[in-house]
């Protein structure tokens, strides 16, 4: 049996979240050759990229506790989302792209993107962990899928993390004899801008102005005084 049929599943209809995401082509986008560590980084760009298409959805799977949020997304994924491996070309789809083509199935990378994405949106912070697995290629980084810290202050992973992993029916991690993960932190920007100007620009003093408006006054000053100099030395 191949992976595909192992791990395939009869996914929901969900067409009730369809309105909730943009509406794409999926076209095809060449993004380069490299290895499994720039894939990583794809997956990292994609999500800062794409992660507002899924802000309303976030909305709704966000729960009270960080375990029942993180059990809530991979709910989605799982049951939402049929899989199916990459061949030669490895597919890194926006989750607007996914969800229009979940029942063609996609692979751990792109459920990486998804569950990455969600997170953001929430304000909760993970890594992309890659591993080797001793069954399956142990030379080889062959697996993908996204971490959660318990302590989201430190983001310290040894404290402990709960998994998303959309391609099992266990959501458990595999069993693996190597791991790196990268953290996936969104650019932020600060702002400020003169209140009530609208083109955000700050208003230019007119300097020269200024001083041409006052060149006359000045100048009669400095004729008066020089007439009471004249005056006193004669």
């Amino acid at each position: 049996m191949d992976i595909d049929n192992l791990l395939q599943r009869n996914i929901l209809g969900g067409q009730e979240y369809e309105p909730l995401f943009p509406e794409v082509s999926c076209d095809k986008t060449n993004l380069g050759n490299g290895n499994t560590f720039d894939t990583v980084r794809m997956i990292k760009q994609m999500v800062i990229k794409y992660n507002h298409q899924t802000k309303e959805v976030a909305k709704g799977l966000q729960q009270s506790s960080l375990k029942e949020t993180c059990d809530r997304i991979y709910w989605f994924l799982y049951n939402h989302i049929q899989y199916k491996a990459d061949g030669m070309e490895q597919m890194l789809r926006s989750p607007a792209c996914t969800f229009k083509q979940r029942a063609e199935g996609v692979d751990c990378k792109t459920y990486s993107i998804f569950a990455s994405c969600l997170l953001a949106n929430m304000g909760i912070r993970h890594y992309i962990r890659q591993i080797k697995q001793p069954s399956f290629r142990p030379d080889l980084f062959t697996h993908v899928y996204v971490i959660v810290p318990l302590n989201q202050e430190t983001g310290d992973i040894k404290q402990g993390y709960f998994i998303i992993d959309g391609t099992t029916s266990t959501n458990r991690e595999p069993i693996h004899t190597m791991a790196h993960d990268t953290e996936v932190n969104l650019p932020h920007f600060g702002l400020n801008a003169p209140k009530g100007n609208r083109k955000g620009f700050a208003k230019k003093i007119p300097i020269v102005a200024k001083k041409s408006t006052n060149l006359p006054v000045l100048l009669g000053i400095g004729a008066f005084l020089g007439v009471l100099f004249l005056k006193k030395t004669n």
